[in-house]
This record gives C-alpha cells, structure tokens and sequence, in this order.
C-alpha cells in the first residue's frame, strides 16, 4: 500500500473531480512489487491516456476486470525489490504474464513472467515451481 502525509498534498481537493486528491509524494514502506500501469480511457470521442501506480496483485485484477472498448491497460510494468530481482536494487520491467496460485502450507504466491526469459516468485527465499502450485490461475 502506498500512504502519504497530508503535508505533501497539492492544490484544492477535488479540482480533478470529486474524491480526487493531488499528492507530491507517496511512501512505501513494505519491499514488496506493485505495478505501473498505463490505460487508455475514451469520454466524450476523445481518448485520454493516464498511468496508476497499483500496490498490490488484488488491485492490479480488479482494474484488468474493468477493462471495456473504452477503457484498456495498454501497458503493465512491476517494479521489484532487490530481494525479488537478485540485482540488490529496486527494478522496474515490463510484465509479460502473472499467475497467482497457493503453495502447499496454503500461502499465495504471485509469479512474475519477464519477457521470455525471467520469473520473479513474491515467496522471499523460495524456489517455487509452478506446477507444485494449488488453484493456479492467470491474472495477466
């Protein structure tokens, strides 16, 4: 989840419609993904492009759920910690497919696909293969 101070708030609340706000500055406080995702949005003829900074796999479904001929994710990128990645460093990578499924002790594991090439686990220190996985299931 992403958390900010009302100090860094900018500009009057609702200019952009009601219940929008405008921060400066968001935190973080938890070295888990989230993702940076891009949409395209057509009102009124005219189409609107605008990014989402998503913290968590939940809300990443839920906006792909949303998706219309008026409303589409054009692009998902996730941003790992260094523990995720194995470069020791925040990372942000084009996502190529995301499966979330269940390990044998019933935890949720969320497996990353990069390219062709990569995969990041979200369970810290495991090796975890996919076909051990119980309820695995495609989110992107």
């Amino acid at each position: 989840m992403f958390r900010s101070h009302e100090t860094v708030a900018e500009g009057t609340p609702n200019i952009f419609g009601d219940g929008y706000s405008n921060w400066r500055m968001f935190e973080r406080h938890l070295a888990h993904p989230w993702y940076h995702v891009v949409l395209q949005e057509r009102l009124e003829g005219t189409v609107w492009s605008s990014t989402m900074m998503i913290s968590d796999v939940d809300m990443l479904e839920e906006i792909l759920s949303k998706q219309t001929s008026e409303f589409v994710v054009t692009e998902i990128q996730v941003v790992t910690p260094g523990w995720m990645n194995k470069a020791g460093k925040w990372i942000m990578e084009g996502l190529s497919g995301l499966l979330v499924g269940y390990d044998t002790s019933g935890a949720r594991v969320c497996l990353h696909n990069i390219g062709d090439e990569k995969a990041y686990t979200d369970a810290p220190g495991c090796l975890v293969d996919p076909h051990s996985l119980k309820g695995l299931r495609v989110i992107f």
